[in-house]
C-alpha cells in the first residue's frame, strides 16, 4: 500500500506578512534598488534567503541612524512604536510602512483606552516587537503580562483593559486574563479580543487537519513564535508530529507504508516552501502527492488581506 503526500490547505502566510511580502518585492522591482528592513521581514530563515537575492536586507534602530544608514526603511509587519517614525523624520528616513492592519488596530485601541486614563495590559512576551510597539503607542507605561507574578505591577484598585498581542494562543491568552481577573478583582476589568482572526481559525483549522492524517510535519522558521504554538497543536492532536525548517530536515524513517503524510506551516510560512516539502517527500518516497486544494490558501489569503484594510483599522 502507497503513501499519500498533501499540504494542509489553510497552511501559510497570514495576511499581514503577504501583504509587507508583496509590498517589499513591489518596491524593490519598481525601483530597481535594494531595500532595507527595520529587523527580519518575517520570522521563516528560509523566505528570508530567498528575499535577500532579490536584494532584501535588514538593519536596527542604531543601524538606521547611522551616517551611512539607509534612506528608506521598511517597516515590518510587526509594526513600530511611535518614537521611531519621530526618529526617522528626524534623520530624514523615508519609511515604507507594512505595519499588519490588526497590529494597527490593536495600537490604536491601546491608545485610546490608556488616554482615557485606564491600567493598559499586553498579555504577551514583553520583548516580541509587536508588544514593544503596542507599548509605545502608550509612552511606555502600559504593563506586559506574560507570566503569573507580572500582574503585581498593577495598582489593584485602578480600571484594567487588556489586549493581546495578536498571535498569541487564545487559551494563553484566556488563562492570563483569569491572572489579572484574580489580583484586581474590586475594579472593573475591560477586555478587548485582539487576537488575529487568522490565528484562532487556524488553530481550530489545524486541529482537524492533523486529526485526518497519519503523520503531521511543521514546516516553520526557528524565531517564529507562532510557528511553535502551531507545533504544540500538532502534537496534542497526532504523536507523529514533527517540526522542520526546510526539506533537508526531513527523516524518512518517520513514514511508514499506508501512510498519509500532511504537511503544514505557520503564518510566517511561505507557500512555495510547503509544496517544496511534499514534492520532496513525493520523490524520495514515490507518496502520491495530492494536490486537489493547492491554491485554496492563496485565495483565502487574498480575501483576508481585504478584509482586513476593509474592517480592521477601524478601532471603535
Amino acid at each position: 500500500m502507497s503513501m499519500k503526500v498533501l499540504v494542509d490547505p489553510r497552511a501559510g502566510f497570514c495576511g499581514g506578512v503577504r501583504r509587507v511580502v508583496k509590498m517589499a518585492e513591489k518596491v524593490m522591482s519598481d525601483t530597481g534598488l535594494p531595500l532595507v528592513s527595520l529587523g527580519d521581514i518575517i520570522h521563516n530563515e528560509v523566505e528570508i534567503s530567498r528575499l535577500e537575492r532579490s536584494g532584501l536586507s535588514s538593519t536596527d534602530h542604531s543601524g538606521m541612524a547611522a551616517p551611512d544608514g539607509p534612506r528608506q526603511v521598511l517597516i515590518r509587519a510587526h509594526g513600530e512604536p511611535p518614537e521611531t517614525y519621530a526618529k526617522a523624520k528626524e534623520l530624514g528616513v523615508e519609511l515604507i510602512d507594512g505595519t499588519c492592519p490588526v497590529v494597527t488596530r490593536s495600537q490604536n485601541i491601546a491608545r485610546k483606552h490608556y488616554e482615557a486614563g485606564a491600567q493598559v495590559v499586553i498579555i504577551g512576551k514583553p520583548y516580541h516587537p509587536e508588544t514593544i510597539g503596542i507599548k509605545g503607542h502608550c509612552d511606555n507605561e502600559a504593563f506586559v503580562v506574560y507570566e503569573r507574578d507580572d500582574v503585581k505591577q498593577l495598582d489593584p484598585k485602578k480600571k484594567v483593559f487588556v489586549l493581546a498581542q495578536t498571535t498569541v494562543a487564545k487559551e494563553w491568552f484566556e488563562e492570563r486574563i483569569g491572572w489579572i481577573k484574580e489580583y484586581a478583582n474590586d475594579v472593573e476589568v475591560q477586555v478587548e479580543n485582539t487576537l488575529c482572526r487568522f490565528v484562532v481559525g487556524r488553530d481550530r483549522d489545524l486541529e482537524q487537519f492533523a486529526k485526518q492524517v497519519d503523520v503531521i510535519l511543521m514546516v516553520g522558521g526557528t524565531k517564529s513564535s507562532n510557528t511553535k504554538a502551531l507545533y504544540g497543536v500538532c502534537k496534542r492532536m497526532n504523536d507523529r508530529a514533527h517540526l522542520i525548517v526546510e526539506e533537508n530536515d526531513i527523516d524518512f524513517s518517520w513514514f511508514r507504508d499506508g501512510d498519509t503524510i500532511g504537511v503544514t506551516g505557520s503564518a510566517s510560512t511561505p507557500h512555495w516552501l510547503l509544496e517544496k516539502v511534499r514534492d520532496v517527500i513525493g520523490e524520495k518516497t514515490g507518496a502520491g502527492i495530492l494536490r486537489d486544494t493547492a491554491d485554496w490558501e492563496a485565495r483565502q489569503q487574498e480575501q483576508e488581506l481585504a478584509e482586513m484594510e476593509k474592517d480592521d483599522c477601524d478601532c471603535e
